[in-house]
């Protein structure tokens, strides 16, 4: 009897038994069709077909030889696979585990050097190089040294006219706009640096001054304070600082494979600081440091840099800024150098270091005097002690104060510490009335009475041939630079020696160069041994001011005639023409076309020159000649309705004619004083040629109409109206839209005092209310004139 069918569920599977378990494409493709036969639509009887199927040998190895073939390549390929990435992962975990072996190491020497102190150990070096004032110039032996930070003034930092990325229409980060006009637009270092993390323009800082004014003086002061760990309390960010004087170190700069500025401070400036070659560099600290932006990196006396290295230079200074962007870069140097020579990318902000106003001169002196007295009485501070040094720093200060040549003069830090020093060596002496009478007095004093008076013999028998060995010797070291060779400001021992020779033998054939050298150096301090077997003068204005000395000497006033186009000439001519009549120099200056040299030594002489009636018709006539040629571009601008052009060229004359170079400001005072006769001609070429419609005087007459009073003071509500009519204002507010046309509302022109006297303010209308205080110096100014 057959059985009845049986359920669905119940339906017939594989045989296991005909599929060898060493088979697995077998068990795979039975399970698959195990898995059909339970939903395929024949049911029952379609499963018994598919297993009696199945039960060929045939059929099974149809089936199955898909999946053979898949599973032999699948095991063939993932064999080689992951043997190539054993073999790939084993070369990159060699090189993972050097790595983390590399920075195990580096943190390990991290620790080291900050367990050992090596940081504090280098800024302890760093300060010792800087801790002394030993400013360029004279010291003597009755002059204590004092430290620096004990007669350290802060310096006035002038921004720049032009920074690029920075139009001045708005402040720096932070800035604020103070009511006093010198305040909104001075700002001491400190004020750049707090600013160094959130600003990237002022990482990059050039500081342009003349000879004297305290480059040196300033970044020492820097060093030293972070050297001290007192820049906390200036709010400034901590940084490690590295101080390097270019004059030392350029040949290393030059090399045809010049360091980087790494390896340059690691093994150059480093060993060179007081017991730093006693220090062991950790191994890319420098590095971190700069990549971090926690380096402060200085490099000071670009100018002292010899011409023909000077492009060279300003290359690899540009290179290693920009491969250390994050770390900030000081440059000092003085204004030509830095304008005419260096020629890569300069620094992205660029500020000047102003003249010691009267707070300066007072502070410098008062603690000057202070230290003096101070180290003369083994270091008593006592209420005599202080008194003492007050009643002679008021004695000096009144003396500058009421000498305006001496005011002048004071303006110049070097300058003021050699009349402090000449002060105190003549027990309160009258200072001499200029500048040249200071310097030959301290010439005197150096090689003359300081010596004698404390029993030193010096070689040669009298102070003036003393003086005129040394006089020959600036000479012939100032001939170099006719040639822009600017070694001219050091000498080789050996050459030193061999422009001694002669004129000692001359005097006195006993006396031996080297002996004679030596005392120079030692006593006199004149001269300076810059090491290595290189020679300078103390302060470069002492060469300049002994090789004029040595022209006179020598009556060859034909000699500076060939220098009047040569800059770095223009320093000794001007001496030269202080010690002489320089009628024949002003004649020969005009005739090789060196007019603004002529209009200089002419406007500051106190010589009279009117010897022959001829001789005072040629004078009226240099005058009229000299006015032309100065004033010939800003006529020809005004002419040609070149305002815009014209409105620069009166800055850039006015700003000259009080001594200062073109990008710096204006002070109240000199505005205040400034020289009628160039005002008038300026403010007189404005109104010829714009009929009547611009010009200082055209301003000044509405600003009276406006109810302002020519007295020096800032009427506000004045000063507003007078801004409606010409159209500085507009809607009640200040704007800087300046129409360089005649367009444009009588008196609107010329904008020089708002583009000049200051760029800092809080907002618009605070900027404008200082451009307020600058016109009516001017205004007050040329009412006095006219008058």
């Amino acid at each position: 009897m057959t059985p009845p069918p049986k359920p669905p569920s119940q339906q017939p599977e594989l045989n296991h038994s005909s599929l060898s378990p060493e088979a697995p494409e077998r068990k795979f493709v039975q399970e698959l069709v195990n898995a059909f036969i339970r939903w395929m639509p024949l049911g029952g009887s379609g499963g018994l077909f598919i297993s009696f199927l199945l039960q060929q040998e045939w059929a099974l190895m149809l089936l199955t030889f898909p999946a053979t073939v898949v599973t032999a390549v699948w095991a063939a390929y993932s064999k080689h696979f992951i043997e190539q990435l054993q073999t790939i992962y084993a070369e990159r975990g060699k090189a993972d585990a050097n790595k983390l072996v590399a920075w195990v190491d580096s943190v390990n020497e991290t620790l080291q050097w900050q367990f050992s102190g090596f940081e504090a150990k280098y800024l302890n070096c760093q300060r010792l190089d800087c801790q002394e004032d030993t400013p360029e110039g004279i010291r003597s032996e009755s002059i204590f040294t004092p430290l620096l930070q004990e007669v350290f003034v802060p310096l006035r930092l002038t921004v720049d006219s032009v920074i690029p990325g920075y139009s001045g229409r708005s402040p720096l980060p932070n800035q604020t706009a103070p009511e006093d006009l010198e305040t909104c637009r001075m700002m001491l270092i400190w004020d750049l640096l707090r600013q160094v993390k959130q600003t990237p323009i002022l990482r990059q800082i050039a500081i342009r001054a003349w000879g004297g004014y305290g480059k040196t003086t300033l970044l020492k002061h820097i060093a030293y304070t972070y050297g001290e760990r007192d820049h906390k309390k200036y709010r400034a960010p901590k940084l490690i600082p590295f101080l390097l004087y270019l004059t030392r170190c350029h040949t290393e700069l030059t090399k045809p494979n010049s360091p980087n500025l790494p390896k340059l401070l690691t093994d150059y400036h480093i060993p060179a600081l007081p017991k730093g070659d006693k220090l062991k560099v950790p191994s890319h600290w420098v590095k971190n440091l700069l990549n971090r932006g926690n380096a402060l990196v200085m490099f000071d006396g670009f100018d002292e840099v010899p011409y023909n290295e000077r492009a060279r230079v300003s290359e690899w200074l540009s290179q290693q800024m920009r491969q250390y962007p994050d770390a900030v870069f000081i440059v000092t140097s003085r204004p030509i150098a830095y304008t005419q020579d260096y020629t890569a990318k300069r620094p992205s902000a660029s500020f000047w270091i102003d003249d010691f106003n009267e707070n300066q001169r007072r502070r410098f002196v008062e603690q000057w005097y202070c230290c003096q007295e101070r180290y003369a009485r083994a270091g008593r501070n006592t209420p005599d002690v202080q008194q003492k040094a007050k009643q002679n720093a008021a004695s000096l200060l009144a003396q500058i104060e009421a000498r305006p040549e001496l005011k002048a003069m004071a303006g110049n830090a070097l300058l003021l510490n050699m009349m402090a020093r000449f002060h105190r060596d003549n027990q309160g002496a009258d200072l001499p009335n200029r500048k040249t009478e200071l310097y030959q007095d301290i010439c005197e004093l150096q090689l003359g009475r300081r010596p004698k008076a404390k029993g030193i013999s010096l070689l040669l028998s009298s102070l003036s041939q003393r003086q005129e060995v040394l006089q020959i010797i600036a000479l012939a070291m100032m001939q170099r630079a006719a040639k822009n060779d600017e070694s001219f400001k050091q000498i080789r021992q050996d050459d030193l020696l061999g422009q001694m020779t002669p004129p000692l033998a001359e005097r006195d054939p006993d006396v031996q160069p080297q002996a004679f050298l030596d005392q120079l150096v030692q006593v006199s301090e004149l001269l300076v041994d810059k090491e290595g077997g290189v020679y300078e003068f103390a302060h470069l204005s002492f060469q300049e001011f002994l090789a004029a000395s040595e022209v006179v000497r020598l009556k060859c006033e034909n000699l500076l005639y060939d220098q009047l186009q040569v800059d770095a000439w223009k320093p000794t001519i001007l001496y030269y023409a202080d010690l002489v009549n320089p009628t024949g120099l002003i004649r020969a200056a005009l005739e090789r076309q060196a007019v603004n040299l002529a209009y200089e030594i002419w406007r500051n002489t106190s010589k009279r020159v009117d010897l022959t009636l001829a001789e005072q018709q040629a004078l009226k006539a240099l005058k009229s000649t000299v006015q032309t040629s100065r004033y010939h571009q800003l006529e020809d601008y005004l002419k040609t309705g070149r305002w815009k052009e014209a409105d620069k060229e009166t800055y850039r004359l006015m700003i000259t004619t009080v001594g200062k170079e073109e990008g710096q400001f204006f002070d109240r005072e000199e505005l205040l004083n400034f020289p009628c006769e160039e005002l008038l001609t300026i403010d007189g070429l404005w109104v010829r040629h714009s009929n009547g419609k611009f010009g200082f005087s055209v301003q000044k007459d509405i600003y009276l109409k406006c109810g302002g009073i020519p007295d020096g003071q800032y009427h506000k509500k004045a000063f507003e109206k007078f801004g409606d009519l010409v159209e500085w204002r507009k809607g009640k507010e200040w704007v800087f839209d300046i129409t360089f046309d005649t367009s444009a509302p009588k008196g609107h022109l010329p904008f020089v005092c708002g583009g000049c006297v200051v760029w800092w303010g809080e907002r618009v209308g605070s900027i404008w209310e200082r451009v307020g205080r600058g016109s009516r110096c001017l205004f007050s100014r040329i009412a006095h004139c006219k008058l």
